[in-house]
């Protein structure tokens, strides 16, 4: 070793602990694998180091990457720190097969936590003699050991070539046709994880043999699961997808969704349609859901149409698919237009609106025009399908819709059928066309169809009564004119009015409800509201004194 190495070797011993990992660092520059080095950082590890000083020294190993390194590095597969832990997972890993005999030694008095590090070095070192323990540690008694060792051979199968797949394919179906595995079925269910985790061509068979209805339920579950690790193409679909979608109406419903695991991700040809509609009908929610998603998959007539009979499945996550499908596909606004205009229900009707949304750039002014006479009808005739027509119109074209509202509440006012321009005049209120105007008229008409009871509780809850008054302080528009020159409001109305606003406090609401009162007993003397506002003019004239 040249003298410069030597120095760097020597900083290791330092008192000072940057000086420590400075050599370390410059170690793992250099990567040199001299025994001496190996030895000095190894010393470095065993004499105290911090935990700084740990992973410098571990890099510098992982660059090293000599067998050498392995009896420094095995004691930190105890370490609490996940970090050194991994890393020293790793470096023991590399030095494959030559720490087998270490490992199986290790094994015989390890903790089970020990235990795990150990069988992820294993899955780590893609050879016979690994894999054999690995094997071995299926007929553990501990079935969490037994869980975590199949799971770590899928986390690192992936670092496997195409011939060592191969070769620990062989490896566990010979080992599954032994005697004592084959007197085991755990043993069998968990080789069976393996087999589909390695994903070896082979596989695939193996698996839908054991997937296969003849045998027991749990270990066709693990098959299944299994099955779901292994890449199926080209050839090997149509006949993998005809036996799979068997199982999706199979009573037990951990099979059936195994199945479908896999079935959704094979590129299926429309030859499967008469499958996916008997499934509709199925034993299983998601499995009807599926059927209806891929009966959904194309944008045409037929598609469509079966997407609007749907709406009314019993299923609601199939009448769910269908709702979404027809809101997507361009070629459904037509289709759903008709539907709308045939359904009388309100709840379907909403439902059919609420479809159509994403539709509303394509709706033309016909329309428009057709479905707006149409909601003009349903309320004059009382038909609850009305609001959903609107709220369907108005994300077509919002401006007309507010207008056809708007003039229609104001000729159903015209022949006094207040409950009907109330509701359409209503719908205005969280619109920009909702004016002073409108709020006036609005009002009024709440006030004709108001049961005017003077109890305060009431009172306070009169929308009419609210409505004039948030529009009292506005200046520009002169509540007080416009109410006494109304034909269409009484002497029961304007004195209802006024007796209100003379209970609430503030000179202007004293004003308003004097002028009102003032103009019943003027134009309606003989009327008992006369009196009655005399009564409430003389208590004013009372306070004011």
């Amino acid at each position: 070793m040249d003298k410069n190495l030597q120095k760097v070797c020597a900083m290791l011993q330092s008192p000072d602990g940057m000086r420590r990992c400075a050599a370390a660092m410059v170690l793992t520059e250099l990567a040199s694998k001299e025994p001496a080095v190996v030895k000095a950082l190894g010393e470095a590890l065993q004499n105290g180091a911090s935990q700084l000083l740990t992973r410098y020294v571990l890099e510098a190993f992982d660059a090293i990457s000599t067998r050498a390194v392995v009896p420094y590095v095995l004691p930190l597969l105890n370490a609490e720190d996940l970090e050194i832990k991994l890393r020293a997972v790793g470096i023991v890993a590399r030095a494959g097969g030559d720490m087998l005999p270490e490992i199986k030694k290790q094994m015989g008095s390890a903790t089970p936590q020990q235990k795990l590090v150990l069988v992820d070095i294993l899955a780590r070192i893609h050879d016979r003699a690994a894999f054999q323990i690995i094997l071995e540690l299926l007929f553990d008694t501990d079935f969490e050991l037994v869980k975590e060792t199949c799971q770590a051979v899928r986390r690192h199968i992936a670092d496997a070539g195409p011939k060592e797949r191969v070769a620990l394919h062989k490896q566990v179906v010979k080992f599954m046709t032994s005697v004592r595995a084959k007197k085991n079925d755990r043993v069998l269910t968990s080789c069976l994880l393996l087999v589909g985790y390695i994903g070896a061509p082979d596989a695939r068979n193996l698996l839908l043999k054991y997937a296969a209805p003849r045998v027991l339920g749990y270990i066709r579950r693990n098959a299944l699961i299994g099955l779901k690790g292994v890449e199926i193409t080209g050839a090997a679909i149509n006949p993998v997808a005809r036996q799979l979608v068997k199982y999706l109406d199979e009573t037990d419903p951990v099979i059936a969704q195994h199945a479908l695991d896999i079935v959704e991700k094979l590129p299926l040809l429309k030859s499967y349609d008469a499958q996916w509609r008997k499934l509709l009908k199925g034993k299983h929610a998601p499995i009807r859901a599926f059927a209806a998603r891929k009966l959904a998959a194309t944008d045409n007539a037929a598609n469509n149409k079966l997407m609007l009979t749907l709406l009314g499945h019993e299923d609601p996550h199939v009448s769910e698919v269908a709702a979404s499908t027809l809101a997507r596909h361009k070629g459904a606004t037509k289709l759903l237009l008709d539907a709308l205009t045939r359904e009388h229900h309100a709840e379907a009707a909403w439902r059919l609106a609420k479809i159509l949304k994403p539709h509303s750039e394509s709706i033309d002014k016909k329309t428009i025009k057709k479905f707006s006479a149409l909601a003009v009808r349903d309320i004059a005739e009382g038909h609850a399908r009305y609001e959903a027509l609107f709220y369907f119109l108005r994300n077509v074209d919002s401006k007309l819709t507010d207008t056809v509202l708007r003039e229609t509440g104001l000729k159903f006012k015209k022949v006094k059928r207040w409950g009907k321009a109330v509701e359409c005049l209503r719908q205005l209120i969280n619109t920009e066309s909702f004016d002073n105007e409108t709020r006036y008229e609005l009002s009024v008409c709440n006030l004709k169809q108001s049961p005017k009871d003077l109890s305060p509780h009431l009172r306070i809850e009169d929308h009419a009564l609210r409505g004039i008054q948030g529009l009292l302080p506005n200046k520009v528009f002169n509540i007080l004119d416009r109410l006494k020159k109304d034909a269409t409001l009484d002497a029961a109305d304007l004195c209802y009015v006024g007796f209100h606003f003379a209970e609430l406090p503030g000179a202007d609401n004293a004003d308003f409800s004097r002028a009102l009162l003032e103009h019943t007993v003027k134009h309606w003397p003989a009327s008992k509201e006369a009196k009655a506002a005399k009564n409430k003019l003389k208590l004013f004239a009372g306070s004011v004194r």
